[in-house]
């Protein structure tokens, strides 16, 4: 088969820390609109290592509200975390797993892999969004992606494409592991990713792949995000699944 549809059908598919959920904005009559993550202003940055130090990280929110929109079990517990510097956005993962799967195919380990997701859009109908997504061995999926509005549905994936300046690392906990990363500014800015002229402002969804390696050598494969994007199968790919990510001071 080829590469790119094995890749293409697998990706569709404060100073005190404390626990939140993602904002959820009402409108003027009520209805729910995009949920709101807020990334705090760090004096002191994070040291990229994989190791989730807690005093690293006290001015960051604590996002928990990951879900299996797909699946009526409960999800595993998942903690995103994101600051920001004059310099670089960072952001950490640290992740519940009690049966972490490392995929070892040379064509397609990360995507066989148990592992956390970023997507980043350029705008609401995502006529052009980057992926971002991270293995527990800290290896990198990304791809520059268009969304067909009139179709619903994705109407390109470039996997060639990368992060300028992206830097990762992580590491296996005695509970799963723990994923960190750093990504320049400037790179959001080259990608014209800012939704406000004050360039405080991303659309953004947070997802996490949830998969278990079973006794007939399948992955059991389950999907979780912060917002439930109401299709009918797993699908991370639609504008129902972005919502908003604030810097503030």
């Amino acid at each position: 088969m080829n590469k790119l549809v094995i890749i293409a059908a697998a990706v569709t598919a404060s100073m005190t820390s404390y626990h939140v959920v993602a904002e959820t904005a009402v409108s003027v009559v009520g209805t729910p609109v995009a949920a709101v993550y807020n990334i705090n202003h760090a004096k002191v940055a994070p040291v990229i290592d994989g190791v989730a130090n807690e005093g690293e990280w006290t001015s960051a929110q604590a996002l928990t509200d990951f879900t299996f929109p797909w699946r009526d079990t409960p999800a595993p517990a998942t903690t995103f975390k994101a600051v920001w510097n004059a310099d670089a956005l960072y952001f950490q993962y640290a992740v519940t797993d009690a049966n972490v799967a490392i995929g070892t195919d040379p064509e397609r380990a990360i995507l066989d892999s148990d592992r956390v997701e970023i997507f980043l859009a350029k705008d609401a109908n995502l006529s052009r969004y980057y992926t971002l997504e991270i293995d527990p061995k800290a290896r990198v999926f990304s791809a520059e992606a268009s969304y067909d509005m009139v179709n619903q549905k994705r109407a390109s994936l470039d996997s060639n494409w990368t992060w300028k300046g992206l830097e990762t690392k992580a590491s296996l906990t005695d509970n799963g592991y723990v994923v960190e990363g750093k990504l320049p500014l400037q790179t959001l800015t080259d990608l014209s990713l800012w939704q406000n002229k004050q360039q405080t402002q991303l659309l953004c969804a947070l997802m996490r792949a949830e998969f278990t390696q079973q006794a007939d050598g399948k992955l059991d494969m389950g999907w979780m995000t912060w917002v439930d994007p109401k299709t009918p199968t797993p699908n991370f790919h639609n504008p129902q699944t972005f919502g908003t990510c604030r810097l503030v001071k």
